[in-house]
């Protein structure tokens, strides 16, 4: 038979998947006070289980399971009276008069207390009777504070009103006969039929934002917070109220995640402060006649224990929790679960303090439910959530500009342990209803320590610095890589320095670097550097307005030049030539290495080489006779790999140019003797230096440095 009832329902399960017109719910009635509702586009399964609740193994099937994203459901089969796909009726008294439906707001003057006035003109077939059930949920009129419930039990005309006295109503029956349906809770009304009090209610969450701005003068000091509380919910709740049975049941599903910023100093403890408390408008229900509410709150609070003096902003890991409270015939029962977090869930924050105690900060969250005001009779329970983390310890640290280059040394290896969250919630409830009385009280509290526990430090290590260099644009990439989890996010980069320890230019990255095995790496280049000149690059640390070195260091230098890196001539060419010496890309007088240039007499260009330095490029250098871009002329290959192209120029004499496209003959600045000078002269098959060359020859300079 228990199978048989199963099959049936897995059937009739499968059938409304296909059938939208029947609803969007599925309600299970059961024989032991409990009830069960569930939306079906939330079930992710149904089965059937050989173990009860309490995992306990049988031969026959003993349990229906029905499993949700966030829970799983295990209904004892015996306890199941009947299943439906339909949504209940919300029966009303049919002594019960909706007010906004039945036109008499129209008519309404005034009310005082339990008393109203209407217009005299009031029509006859309109107006309430003794025993009627008047209600208005007409929550934003400013004739009533919170909607109205009463019974009539006098009415009297005058000239200027027509006057009706009502009594509260004690007793929801005299309002409904059934009351059963599950609904979730969010911020838009809808009608009747789908059940779903927020619009198009898909499985993502209702976001919740509360500030935590706060600010309070002390004795011996002063604390000042500012930040938000994020957090997302889904509420449903699902009632099951009739004469036989009083069943309500609130879920919730929340996330939290918070930010904060607090400024705080004292010299000695101050206990716990609250701040101003926020209320979110309340969301009432059922949709055919909302006599309950559900209203979200919340408070900052600070709560501090010895000397402390701190400035510090704060985001917290994300937490999800699933909260549930039922009322049944009287009596509460609650819990709350933690449940596991999707993706990343990294705390991050950014500190400068000295504490010596201990110091909490968040914010109290109270999700309200109850009756709305203008009913007698009264059902009300709150879970209050106070979130946020606790710092211990015994730690100082100052930083500022013109911090010492020492500061690393000293500061590297300092760290501090926290554990970032903690979550403490308390379930209280209180009902006056269907005759049942509960007094008021918490039943149900505990606290959620999140295992967070860690080590930060003050500042990273770093890798040893990899340099590449590039003598053609006088640059250089170095790249390094932090590594250790840190207290708070840093600035970092890198810095060259001088042979004199002199700090000439520093780079930091774009983004801040917070822990290690994110992908983080330093990779900045630098620019304009001068050939042959030492440098020595350092990781750099900027850290509450200061700009400290790091270790460790590594010295390089660019050495010169050994071809042309672009078009905008000219530029030196290192040929690794033993003394150093940059020969330039084109001759005086040219802008590109292929044009002749002009044509001086000796000493007219003071550039141009000695002629041991002549000397040093023929013994140096292999030489060829080439061609480039059209231009003939010789190229000189230095033991580097640099080479320069010297364009067969000729000479001019008296006027007249002479061996152009065949000789190359260029000035030295060495003399010999009065009249005569030392220069270099090639052609396609030798290459040499003369030193008998008449001063008044016009010829090409190929100036050096």
């Amino acid at each position: 038979m228990k199978k048989l009832f199963l099959s049936l329902l897995m059937a009739m399960i499968a059938f409304v998947a296909s059938a939208q017109n029947i609803g969007e719910a599925f309600y299970i009635y059961r024989n032991d006070g409990g009830f069960n509702a569930f939306f079906r586009d939330e079930v992710d399964s149904i089965a059937y289980s050989n173990y009860d609740a309490d995992s306990i193994w049988y031969d026959d099937v003993v349990t229906q399971v029905v499993y949700t994203p966030d829970s799983t459901y295990c209904i004892p089969l015996a306890t199941i009276d009947s299943v439906s796909f339909v949504q209940p009726e919300t029966i009303l008294q049919p002594n019960v008069v909706l007010m906004e439906n039945k036109g008499l707001m129209d008519y309404l003057l005034s009310v005082d207390g339990m008393t109203l006035y209407f217009k005299p003109k009031i029509p006859r077939d309109i107006r309430p009777k003794t025993n009627d059930i008047l209600v208005s949920t007409d929550f934003d009129n400013p004739l009533f504070n919170e909607g109205f419930v009463g019974k009539v039990v006098n009415i009297e005309m005058n000239a200027n009103s027509f006057q009706v006295v009502c009594d509260s109503v004690y007793d929801l029956f005299e309002i409904f006969e059934q009351l059963i349906s599950i609904e979730k809770l969010g911020t838009e009304q809808m009608d009747v039929k789908p059940r779903k009090v927020k619009g198009e209610w898909t499985s993502s969450r209702n976001p919740l934002t509360f500030n935590l701005g706060y600010s309070h003068a002390l004795s011996d000091g002063e604390v000042s917070l500012s930040g938000s509380v994020n957090g997302t919910y889904i509420a449903t709740v699902a009632y099951n109220i009739t004469r036989k049975k009083q069943y309500l049941n609130l879920k919730i599903h929340h996330d939290w995640q918070y930010g904060a910023h607090l400024n705080f100093k004292s010299e000695k403890s101050f206990g716990t402060l609250l701040g101003k408390v926020n209320s979110l408008p309340a969301f009432r229900f059922p949709v055919a006649l909302p006599i309950f509410k559900f209203q979200i709150s919340g408070s900052p609070f600070v709560k501090g224990e010895g000397n402390m003096e701190l400035d510090f902003s704060l985001n917290s890991p994300v937490h999800s929790y699933l909260a549930e409270v039922t009322y049944l015939d009287g009596h509460f029962s609650g819990s709350n679960n933690k449940l596991p977090v999707q993706g990343s869930n990294v705390p991050s924050f950014e500190a400068a303090f000295s504490l010596n105690g201990s110091l909490q900060i968040g914010y109290m969250v109270d999700f309200w439910l109850g009756t709305i005001n203008a009913v007698g009779s009264y059902l009300r329970t709150g879970l209050d959530f106070y979130i946020g983390p606790k710092m211990t310890g015994d730690f100082t640290m100052k930083l500022g500009t013109g911090s010492p280059n020492n500061y690393y040394s000293i500061y590297k290896d300092s760290k501090l342990g926290l554990s970032l969250l903690t979550v403490d919630y308390e379930f209280f409830g209180e009902a006056a209803i269907f005759g049942h009385r509960f007094p008021k009280g918490m039943f149900c509290n505990g606290t959620f320590q999140t295992p967070l526990y860690h080590e930060w430090y003050i500042m990273p290590e770093f890798s040893d610095l990899q340099i590449s260099k590039n003598s053609q644009n006088k640059s250089a990439s170095i790249s390094t890589t932090p590594s250790r989890d840190i207290l708070f996010p840093l600035s970092l980069g890198l810095g060259l320095y001088d042979k004199s320890n002199n700090l000439l230019s520093t780079k930091f990255n774009a983004s801040k670097y917070k822990r290690e095995n994110e992908g983080y790496v330093i990779n900045q280049t630098f620019t304009s550097l001068e050939k042959e000149k030492e440098y020595e690059a350092r990781p750099m640390i900027r850290i509450l307005g200061g700009e400290i070195p790091a270790n460790p260091s590594e010295s390089f230098k660019i050495e010169g030049e050994h071809s042309c890196p672009d078009s905008n001539h000219p530029h030196w060419i290192d040929l690794g030539l033993p003394s150093g010496t940059l020969w330039r890309c084109c001759n005086e007088g040219a802008s590109t290495p292929e044009a002749y240039g002009g044509y001086y007499t000796f000493g007219q260009v003071s550039s141009a080489p000695t002629k041991d330095q002549i000397l040093e490029l023929l013994n140096y250098c292999s030489y060829n006779w080439t061609t480039q871009n059209g231009v003939s002329g010789g190229k000189f290959t230095g033991p580097n790999g640099g080479t320069i192209f010297l364009p067969a120029a000729g000479y001019r004499w008296d006027g007249e140019l002479d061996s152009v496209g065949s000789y190359g003959h260029y000035w030295s600045s060495t003399p010999l003797g009065e009249y005569y000078a030392y220069h270099l002269n090639f052609y396609s098959d030798y290459k040499r230096w003369y030193d008998y060359i008449d001063r008044d020859y016009e010829r090409s300079v190929r100036p050096v440095r």
